[in-house]
Order: structure tokens, then sequence, then C-alpha cells
């Protein structure tokens, strides 16, 4: 990559290494100049000397607005380790916004879910329903965080790991769970399919083993939303990510156990303490299995919550956060068990007394 950057230097300041690569990827998948320059989600000087300095160098050609990366710029790319395979989905085509249904690999996740341990209440598990998964893998892809990405995932009682593990694009699969029956299941369907996937059991009030700090350039969660929780979460993720620009971080967030002013604090210490920006929020993205603990919970809150939902009503938005050229991942403390990590004031599930 090192040609790119010395055509860029002669334009202007060159950016950093993660915002050229996934500049590349999404240029790549487009066949047209004016759709390129929305894809790649930079600022239009920075698309504009891009394009220009791979005109320069022969690896791109333009001819009015058609636009075809040359045999000889396929080759580079390839060097680089830039995607070169289609896209998981494609975007909806009722909003454009959302992905259209990936029903093959829906099909293939649903037959391993149906084998899934059942949710246990001690861990306060809850898991997205197939087509929830499916969206995510498909905006992950969307997003160029897919393809020979090392992931690593804090929580997996929604089998994700096994989702992108099925369209055989990351490099790297690494779970984090306190549920050992979950752990044993996604090594044992990793093994049997010679996936890149390795669960370890572990409790997110450590911090993760040294040997993965700063290894990943992706991380998903779905965090408690107590303050100490999604903190203790989102902290370890970052924790993850390797330096600088262009590491991205999932995680889904509702309205139903998080106040605005928790919302509102969430973002004040994501940006105000890390070198990062929030990219996305995709609102009713994940709906929820009724989990089978629900009414037991909810009826000692209220008498008049005594009958079932008929159907999955509890949803969450997805949150990608995306690092910035002075990202470091931070190093996390220790939470001791008496810090109170799973119930507050606005969460549906009380405390067993």
């Amino acid at each position: 990559m090192q040609e790119l950057l010395e055509h860029l230097q002669r334009r202007s300041s060159p950016p950093a290494a993660g915002d050229l690569r996934r500049m590349l990827q999404a240029l790549y998948h487009q066949r047209e100049i004016w759709q390129a320059a929305g894809a790649c989600e930079r600022p239009f000087p920075q698309f504009v000397a891009l394009v220009e300095a791979l005109h320069e160098l022969g690896y791109l050609r333009v001819e009015g607005r058609a636009l075809e990366v040359t045999p000889e710029g396929r080759a580079a790319f390839e060097r680089w380790g830039i995607a070169l395979a289609p896209p998981v989905g494609e975007p909806c085509p009722h909003c454009a916004v959302g992905p259209a249904p990936l029903l093959e690999l829906q099909k293939k996740f649903a037959q391993i879910a149906q084998r899934r341990p059942p949710a246990a209440p001690e861990f306060e598990q809850g898991f997205l329903t197939a087509d929830s998964v499916m969206r995510r893998v498909a905006w992950i892809d969307r997003c160029g965080d897919l393809d020979h990405k090392a992931i690593v995932i804090l929580g997996d009682d929604d089998l994700l790991s096994i989702a992108l593990a099925l369209t055989g694009r990351p490099a790297r699969l690494v779970v984090f769970e306190i549920d050992e029956r979950l752990v044993n299941f996604l090594n044992d369907q990793a093994q049997q399919a010679h996936w890149p996937l390795r669960a370890y059991v572990h409790d997110l009030r450590q911090p993760l083993p040294e040997e993965f700090l700063g290894e990943f350039d992706v991380f998903v969660t779905d965090p408690l939303e107590t303050v100490e929780g999604f903190l203790l979460f989102v902290e370890r993720g970052l924790s993850a990510l390797k330096p600088g620009a262009g590491q991205a971080g999932y995680f889904g967030l509702t309205k139903i156990e998080a106040s605005p002013e928790k919302w509102r604090l969430f973002e004040q210490k994501l940006v105000g303490q890390h070198d990062l920006l929030i990219s996305d929020v995709l609102r009713d993205f994940g709906f929820y299995e009724n989990w089978p603990y629900l009414l037991g919970t909810a009826r000692r809150q209220s008498a008049l919550l005594a009958e079932a939902p008929d159907r999955p009503w509890y949803r969450s938005a997805f949150v990608r956060i995306e690092t910035l050229r002075d990202f470091r991942p931070p190093r996390c403390r220790s939470l001791g068990e008496e810090v109170e990590i799973f119930y507050d004031q606005d969460s549906i599930i009380t405390p067993r007394r």
C-alpha cells in the first residue's frame, strides 16, 4: 500500500491506514463514481484524492460515471488485503437502510440455534430473533467490518458468532461468555464445522486476558444497561481493539431499560473519554424472543402483566462506534462482585430475594 500512500501524500495529508482500507473496500464494490463517493463515507476531497491516485497508478478506470477496477488494481487490492468478495446482503429495497433478508443463511443458522442451551435467568439472558441476528450480520458487512476481520464478542447468548462464522468471511472469531453451557456449545459447533471460532469462559468483571488486548478489528456486545454494567462491557470491548483509526465496536441498547439520561451519560463517557465517534444508531434494529422467565419477574412489578405477549416486543437499537487516529485501547480495572451491575431502577428484571 506504500505506493498509494506516496501518491496521496503529494495531494494532501493521507487518511489513516484503517480509514484508507475502509475506503478502498467500499470503492471496490461500486461501479459508478458518484455512488462510490457516497459509499466511502469520508470527506469528498479525500475521496477525490484517492480516485485520482488509483487512476494515476493504473488501478482504476473512469469513463463518464462508470468506474472499473483494472486487473492490475484487483491484484493490488488483493496484496493490500482488501475484501473482494461480494457483500453478504443487499440494502432493503423499501428503506435502503436496513439490509434485506438473508434467507439461506438464516435457515442454516436456525437449524443450529434450535439446539442452543435455554436462556438462564441468573445471567439475565434473552436472545435475538434469528432474523434480527441476520440483520446484524448484514449491517456489520455493509460497514466493512466482516471480511478478513478479527472479531471479539463479549457475551453471546444470541449466537452471533455462529452466524458470522457461517458467512466464511471473518479471519478470527473469539467469544468471552460467562455461561459455560454456551461456551461448550459454541466450541463444539466450531470444531465440527472447522470455523476459526474459539469461546472462553470469562466473567467480564475481570479484564480480558493480556494476550487478547489490542488484538481485534471489531467488537460486538449487548451490554447490561445499568451504568456500571454498560461501561464495563463496552470498555472491555474497547480494550480488545487495535490502536489507531478504523476499528469498530457494536452494541445493542434499549430505551426499555435505559432512560434518556442514561443514553446521554453513555454518549458523554464514550466520546469524552476515548478517541472515537458514534457513527450509526439504528432504531428498533433487533427484536428479542420472549424469554421463559419474563412473566414471573414482570408480575413482581405489577399484577396487570399477567398474560404472556404473543409476539416479540422487546427491542433494541444497534449502535456502531468507530475509532479515530489517536485511539488507544484502555487498560481496564477489575470490578468486585459487590458492585451491582445487573439491576437498577430501570430494570425489567428485578433481583430475586
